[in-house]
Order: structure tokens, then sequence, then C-alpha cells
């Protein structure tokens, strides 16, 4: 049994990290999911909320995404996300100003309103909210 496992964590503009890990917790579309070594190969498609990843000297580095696909495959792993940003990276007046906006947006419901466009977007804001309070306690 292998103790790691090769990640690689994308962006459509970027590599993210490349990291040996001993871990990493995603959020899939239908539900959050934990990735060890010799997991079964799989691909998957990913919502929008946390990723953990434990790596292989136990540090933990934290990820908001939203969206996007996991391969897994002979102890690789590949994470491509939509968006992504580090934990401790989040523009909180900006997510705040997105709440602040989705907010008003399920507030004043139209006949152009899409209600499940504003309510995923009212949800990754308080997510991406959440997650920079909790980096700061740590």
């Amino acid at each position: 049994m292998a103790a790691n496992f090769d990640l690689k964590v994308l962006s459509p503009s970027r590599a993210v990290a490349t990291v040996k890990a001993s871990a990493v917790t995603l959020p899939g579309t239908l539900g959050y999911m934990t990735i060890l070594p010799d997991h079964a190969g799989m691909v998957a498609e990913l919502d929008q909320g946390e990723v953990t990843i434990t790596t292989a000297d136990n540090a933990v580095e934290r990820f908001f995404i939203a969206g996007g696909y996991v391969e897994v495959e002979s102890n690789r792993v590949t994470l491509l996300a939509d968006v992504i940003e580090r934990a401790g990276e989040i523009d909180v007046a900006r997510a705040q100003t997105a709440r602040k906006r989705a907010a008003e947006r399920l507030a004043n419901i139209g006949p152009d309103t899409d209600l499940e466009r504003a309510n995923r977007a009212l949800r990754r804001a308080d997510q991406r909210i959440q997650m920079s309070q909790s980096t700061l306690k740590h």
C-alpha cells in the first residue's frame, strides 16, 4: 500500500500546486469525498466548496473551488478547478459585495431572475467568507 500519491491542482489559467499528498478532501456534486493512497480509479464532477489537502509531511493546504473535475488513476490525482483560491488569499471585501448583490437579487425576484444562479452565488459568497474567517483562526 502506498503512503502517498501525486496530486496536481490546476485551473484553466495555471498550475496551482503539485505535491505529494496523503489525503485530499473535495466537494463532489453528490457530497464531500476523501481520496487516500491506492484509491480506485475514477472521474468525478466537483461542486463549489472547500478542498483540504494533507501533504506527505502533514502540512494542510486549503482552497475554495467552484466547479471542476477530479481524476484518480494509479496513485495520481488531478484536480481541475473552474475557479480556485487559496483560503488565505480570499478577497473578503469582494465576497461580501458578491453576497450583498446575490441577496438583493433574491429579495427582488422578478420574471428575469435566475433563482438557481442567485442561490448558488449567495452560497459561494457565504462559503468564501466562512473560509476566510476560519483561516484567520488557524
